[in-house]
């Protein structure tokens, strides 16, 4: 994710993105849960660029490539280490203009052979398995994949700061990033945090709430509420009716992302989905003038 999501977020920005897949496409673009035949994540990582397809084992795919980058602003990817310089397509094999960016899992970290550059494994190895969850649970791996996302962020930033440079000095430069890196600049407590009953989701007769702040902390006021009923024996509705009347905030738990895009909280933020392939997305959050 790491990469594309850099990509993608660059195209939102207003760059023209060329995605190189191989021949056929990439696999992930099958990847469940699917939407009009294409993976949904893929989609969402990868809408609106342009696709070459290029069989990089090839010189002749080599070649495209170069000759794509001989144009470009930006050459991006987040192969694994050593595979760049492997198929002639590391930073000093291209122009020098180029702003170079390669988004690793663990850079330098871990030496010349790091492990498999997952968001998992960078979430261990940084310690933010730990961080994420509470004292009472075991360590364990956000499944939000918190540094794909951060670190594609982080790669972007570096890129736009490379071209913003560029623009002063006239050379290119090369921005390296990881996931391990951007998953150092989650501030983290110098102890993990211990729940309280009332800080994770409650179990309501359809579904889950998740209180907000006053409520968290206003045990007392809490503990009277549910005096009075269990909390299986109402609706998710009905208890975020009966917090209001108390003074306190409730947010109801999707679990569907489907019903997402008509989420009152969300509909502001999410076009309606494409009459033709049924897809909704979220809004830029730039505007430009």
């Amino acid at each position: 994710m790491q990469g594309p999501l850099a990509g993608h977020v660059l195209r939102m920005l207003g760059a023209e993105v060329i995605r190189v897949e191989p021949p056929g496409g990439d696999p992930m673009r099958w990847l469940p849960p699917l939407a009009d035949g294409t993976s949904a994540r893929f989609t969402a990582l990868n809408a609106g660029k342009r696709v070459v397809e290029a069989d990089l084992t090839t010189m002749q795919g080599r070649a495209a490539v170069r000759e794509l980058a001989a144009t470009a602003d930006v050459f991006l990817h987040n192969w694994a280490p050593g595979k760049a310089g492997r198929l002639g397509l590391d930073s000093e094999d291209l122009r020098p203009g180029l702003v170079y960016a390669w988004a690793s899992g663990f850079g330098d970290t871990l030496g010349e052979r790091p492990p498999l550059g997952t968001d998992y494994l960078a979430q261990v190895h940084s310690g933010l398995a730990a961080a994420v969850r509470p004292a009472d649970e075991p360590p364990a791996p956000s499944l939000m994949t918190l540094t794909d996302v951060l670190g594609g962020l982080v790669c972007a930033q570096g890129v736009l700061a490379a071209l913003a440079a560029r623009e002063r000095t006239g050379r290119g430069g090369r921005v390296d990033s990881s996931l391990v890196s951007a998953a150092a600049l989650i501030p983290r407590p110098a102890h993990r945090v211990h729940w309280t009953p009332w800080d994770r989701p409650l179990a309501t007769a359809d579904g889950h709430l998740y209180l907000g702040p006053e409520a968290r902390a206003r045990p007392e006021a809490m503990r009277r509420l549910f005096d009075r009923a269990d909390a299986k024996s109402l609706t998710t509705q009905e208890w975020t009716r009966r917090l209001a009347e108390a003074g306190l905030t409730a947010t109801p738990v999707r679990t569907d992302l489907a019903v997402l895009a008509h989420d009152p909280a969300f509909r502001s933020a999410i076009a309606p989905p494409d009459p033709v392939t049924g897809h909704a997305r979220p809004y830029a959050p730039w505007e430009f003038a």
